[in-house]
C-alpha cells in the first residue's frame, strides 16, 4: 500500500542530488569513490551510539550499504532503507551472509515499520538532503523505541571540505572566476552545530550531543580521482555545466593535486559532524 507523501515546507525545486531517480545512475560510482569517505564518518557515528550487538538497527537512505554492513559486523541487525532501486540491489548482493535486510523505502514517506521498531537508527549524510528533513526525523523517532539512540551525520566547515575547494579552484584556474553561487546545497543547510541540534529537536528528539569529526577522501592517484568527480548527482551536474571546459578543469584539478601529493595515493581532508540522541 503506498503511503500518500509528507507534505514538504521546501517548495523549492528539488536539487540533483535530491532526485531519486538521478541515484540510480551513480550507485556503482558512488561506492567506488565517495563511499571511502562516509564510511568513515559512519563508524565514527556507531561508536557513539555503541553498544549494538543483537540490536534492531534501521540506516535510513543506506546509499551503497556501507555502514549497514559496518554495523552488521558490529553484531546489529540492520534493516537498510534506500529510495534508489540501484542502491538496495547493490546493497542486498553485498550483504550476502550478513544479517540485513534492504528495502526501497522513499524516506519522504512513512516508513513502513511499526512504532518502537527499532533499538538504534543511523543516517549518514542521508536523511539531511531531504528537501523537508523534519517529517523523516519524526518517523525515525515513531519508529525508535524508548531509550533507542540515533545518529545522523552531516557536513561541517565546508570550507574544509578539500575535493570541494579543489575543484573550485581548478574551474577557478580555467576559467577566470569561480563557480556561479547558486542555491545552497542541502547538504550544506545544517553545517552549523545550533542549527544541527535545532533540526533534531524538531524531529521530536531531545537536545542532541553534537561531535566534529575528520576523516580522508583516499583514492589510488591523482588522476584516478579527477576521471571519477561524477560520482554522485550534484557533482555531476556541477561538471557538466561546464560543458567544453570540463577536461580542462578535470586536468587542472589532477595536476594541482600531484604537485602536492604526488603520482601516488591521495587524500583530500573532510570534516562532518554527528548528531546523537536518545529517543525518550
Amino acid at each position: 500500500m503506498m503511503h500518500p507523501p509528507f507534505p514538504s515546507a521546501d517548495p523549492q525545486p528539488l536539487q540533483p542530488d535530491q532526485d531519486i531517480a538521478r541515484w540510480d545512475r551513480h550507485a556503482a560510482s558512488y561506492e567506488a569513490v565517495f563511499e571511502r569517505l562516509t564510511d568513515a564518518f559512519a563508524a565514527q557515528a556507531l561508536d557513539l551510539i555503541e553498544p549494538i550487538a543483537g540490536a534492531a538497527l534501521l540506516d535510513l537512505a543506506a546509499g551503497a550499504g556501507g555502514a549497514a554492513l559496518q554495523a552488521a559486523a558490529r553484531g546489529a541487525h540492520v534493516t537498510a532503507f534506500d529510495a534508489s532501486a540501484a542502491m538496495v540491489t547493490r546493497i542486498s548482493a553485498r550483504a550476502a551472509g550478513a544479517s540485513i535486510v534492504a528495502e526501497q523505502v522513499d524516506a519522504r514517506l512513512p516508513l513502513p515499520r511499526p512504532d518502537a521498531a527499532f533499538d538504534a537508527a543511523l543516517s549518514c549524510f542521508g536523511v539531511v538532503i531531504l528537501p523537508d528533513p523534519v517529517p523523516a526525523l519524526r518517523d525515525l523517532h515513531r519508529v525508535l523505541r524508548p531509550g533507542g539512540r540515533i545518529a545522523v551525520v552531516t557536513w561541517t566547515e565546508p570550507g574544509r571540505y578539500e575535493l570541494a575547494t579543489r575543484l573550485w579552484t581548478a574551474v577557478e584556474r580555467v576559467r577566470g572566476a569561480p563557480p556561479p553561487p547558486g542555491p545552497v546545497p542541502a547538504q550544506l543547510r545544517y553545517t552549523d552545530p545550533d542549527a544541527l541540534a535545532a533540526l533534531m529537536v524538531a524531529g521530536g528528539f531531545g537536545a542532541p550531543s553534537v561531535t566534529r569529526v575528520e576523516a580522508p577522501l583516499r583514492a589510488d592517484s591523482a588522476r584516478a580521482l579527477a576521471a571519477v568527480l561524477d560520482f554522485a548527482p550534484g557533482m555531476a551536474a556541477l561538471l557538466g555545466g561546464l560543458g567544453p571546459d570540463r577536461a580542462a578543469v578535470e586536468e587542472a584539478f589532477a595536476a594541482a593535486l600531484e604537485a602536492d601529493q604526488g603520482h601516488g595515493p591521495v587524500a583530500l581532508g573532510a570534516v562532518a559532524q554527528i548528531a546523537v540522541a536518545t529517543r525518550a
